[in-house]
């Protein structure tokens, strides 16, 4: 019975944070009160008894024992058994749950959807038009990114959608791009979205946008002080989503047309802008900081998720690099603000990382930076004081993408007409 109750007291408080009913450090707090009280009513007889024979006498507080028993048997037998079989499995319905994540993701979706409204980004709040169920004959790539995906020149200009257009031509069958690119996502989030959205997508080849700007840095942890967070949650609720968004889908097939957006005037002043780029020089510190390193391994560690996730789908990254480390001109400014030299700096260091993890997993790294650096020494690639790179800088790296991806997609093309016919 007394271990009964110290189980409950662990299980209760996190179901409750999982209901809205408190925060995760009320939470912790309620576990220990609750594992206390359990422990000094066993250790001090007088109570010890008296807790016994009002348990004996109370047909109610039975019952709640029972049903509480089951529930946790239940919970505590899924969650091994999900966490077993997500070992043996890729598949996303047995991927552990984040509900921190989850909420962030719909959050921005909702503010996209009504920001934007309903011509602006397509049905899921995407800077795309509807998507079919099936991608029929043209070969589907699922793009995950955050503003960079998104994009700030518009709907037609953005690398992913001239990335059709090229790779279509250099491969000679069609290609669509799902762009699911969400502004102010982290790699965590790209995981999430990838299991929620695009797996459903049935891709031919994921494409991972990382920017070298902040995707590499410390990632926030997963608590399990909430129920959203347990595997068996999860599981549940990712199959009600799963049936709801192929319904959706189903539904919305039909193109709704190319929305746009998108303004010229720059959106940060001269000292703004410079204190959000100061904040990449740690990243690429010829001795980065220990925080830095574990900004790296931790990103590296999520896309290596991806990867599992999405197969059998094959997973291609493409690096995208900050404006410091593509215009000497900026890079020059930020440094002397933040008195550092060039000498201390190793700008290839992100991609010399992420091509070392990945290549021994024959996992295609594309990096940008060396197309760009070329680009721009004839015209900036990059919006004014925006982070993000202009139509120039899209089209840029459109077209070193598809570069880089055409012997990929044709091979994997024809493997798919192949298997098809057999």
């Amino acid at each position: 019975m007394w271990l009964r109750f110290v189980l409950y007291a662990c299980l209760l408080p996190p179901i409750g944070v999982g209901l809205g009913l408190g925060k995760r450090p009320h939470a912790a707090t309620a576990m220990t009160v609750g594992v206390a009280a359990c422990a000094a009513a066993f250790l001090w007889p007088r109570a010890r008894r008296a807790v016994a024979a009002y348990y004996a006498r109370s047909r109610a507080l039975r019952l709640v024992d029972t049903a509480l028993w089951n529930l946790s048997v239940v919970l505590l037998i899924g969650e091994a058994t999900l966490a077993v079989a997500s070992q043996l499995s890729n598949h996303p319905l047995l991927a552990s749950p984040n509900a921190g994540t989850q909420s962030i993701i719909e959050n921005k979706r909702r503010e996209l959807l009504e920001f934007y409204s309903a011509d602006g980004v397509n049905s899921r709040g995407y800077n795309d038009t509807e998507w079919s169920p099936e991608p029929g004959d043209a070969f589907r790539i699922v793009a995950l990114g955050d503003s960079f995906a998104f994009g700030v020149v518009g709907y037609a200009r953005n690398f992913l959608t001239l990335l059709e257009t090229e790779l279509s031509a250099r491969v000679g069958r069609p290609v669509e791009v799902a762009n699911l690119g969400i502004p102010g996502m982290q790699p965590q989030e790209y995981l999430q979205i990838l299991l929620d959205d695009g797996l459903v997508l049935h891709p031919d080849l994921v494409l991972l946008c990382l920017y070298t700007g902040n995707d590499f840095q410390p990632p926030d942890s997963t608590s399990r002080f909430d129920a959203r967070n347990w595997r068996m949650v999860g599981f549940a609720s990712r199959i009600v989503r799963y049936a709801a968004e192929s319904e959706f889908r189903r539904s919305t097939a039909a193109a709704k047309g190319a929305p746009t957006m998108g303004g010229s005037a720059p959106p940060f002043t001269e000292d703004n802008f410079l204190r959000i780029v100061e904040a990449y020089i740690p990243f690429l510190r010829r001795e980065p900081t220990p925080r830095a390193e574990r900004g790296l391994r931790a990103t590296l560690a999520v896309a290596d998720e991806i990867v599992a996730r999405a197969r059998p789908a094959p997973v291609a990254i493409a690096l995208l690099p900050s404006e410091v480390q593509v215009s000497p001109r900026l890079r020059a400014q930020v440094l002397e603000r933040v008195q550092v030299a060039e000498t201390d700096l190793d700008l290839d260091h992100p991609a010399r990382e992420t091509r070392s993890h990945f290549e021994p997993k024959h996992v295609l790294v594309i990096d940008l930076l060396p197309a760009l650096r070329a680009a721009e020494r004839d015209a900036p690639t990059y919006a004014l004081r925006n982070t993000h790179w202009n139509e120039r800088g899209n089209a840029t790296a459109a077209r070193q993408i598809a570069e880089s991806l055409a012997p990929m997609v044709r091979d994997l093309a024809l493997a798919r007409a192949d298997s098809a016919q057999n």
